[in-house]
């Protein structure tokens, strides 16, 4: 039985070998296993302009699965509302946008999980600094992450996302700011999509957390953060 067991293993590779096969499970290497070795940017910061939109996924700031902090300046008006800014769309994805005063921030995990934000009490009106700070709880593929909302440094809400997307969200939707174009990610908006800011974005910085020789290897000597066009 054995001496037969080895003829099979044999015959078995012969045959995947000849049709192409080898190696067996390398398309779940990446998606499964190491995430980390998956197509994205070599930066570690970006500065934005100001709305932008469109910057595909693929192409945009990781930043449902990777340790980040994203700083908006914004002039709220009085009756706030819209999006300041979403990755993804409704079949995945995550978005910061203000509701009726109040602050918010969604985690759609690919429609089956939604992590819902919010801040108790609605913004004052005039300039202020909007920082989400997203950290891992467990550093790990599909990991929990820390989500904290502050607002000129003071944190207004915070909260836990259960399971992370490990690879991204979409292959074919994008990073808005200041809009949800396409499908959008929220459900709370989703009938006033594409739910534009109504008050100012005067720009906005994304930055990778990490330790400066980690961040360095990251960047494989290219130095963010880039230019990127309305």
């Amino acid at each position: 039985m054995p001496a037969k067991l080895a003829d099979l293993k044999d015959l078995f590779l012969i045959e995947l070998t000849r049709n192409k096969g080898l190696p067996v499970g390398a398309g779940m290497w990446i998606p499964i296993l190491h995430p980390e070795l998956r197509l994205a940017p070599p930066y570690t910061s970006w500065t934005l302009p100001g709305p932008v939109t469109r910057i595909p996924e693929f192409a945009a700031p990781a930043l449902g699965n990777k340790d980040n902090i994203v700083s908006v300046d914004v002039d709220v008006p009085a009756d706030a509302n819209g999006v300041i800014y979403a990755l993804g769309g409704f079949s995945g994805g995550l978005a910061l946008y203000v509701k009726d005063g109040l602050l918010s921030y969604e985690y759609n995990l690919f429609e089956i999980q939604r992590t819902h934000i919010k801040a108790n009490d609605k913004m004052s009106t005039g300039k202020a600094k909007i920082e989400v700070e997203t950290t891992y709880v467990d550093p790990k593929p599909t990991g929990p992450l820390k989500v904290v909302l502050r607002v000129n440094g003071e944190e207004v809400a915070s909260g836990e996302v259960p399971v992370s997307a490990p690879l991204g969200f979409t292959a074919n939707d994008a990073l808005d700011v200041g809009i949800d174009l396409g499908s959008p990610v929220g459900i709370e908006y989703y009938d006033q999509a594409p739910f534009k800011f109504n008050g100012t974005i005067e720009g906005a910085q994304v930055k990778y957390l990490g330790s400066e020789a980690e961040l360095k290897k990251e960047e494989l000597e290219t130095e963010g953060p880039i230019p990127v066009a309305d």
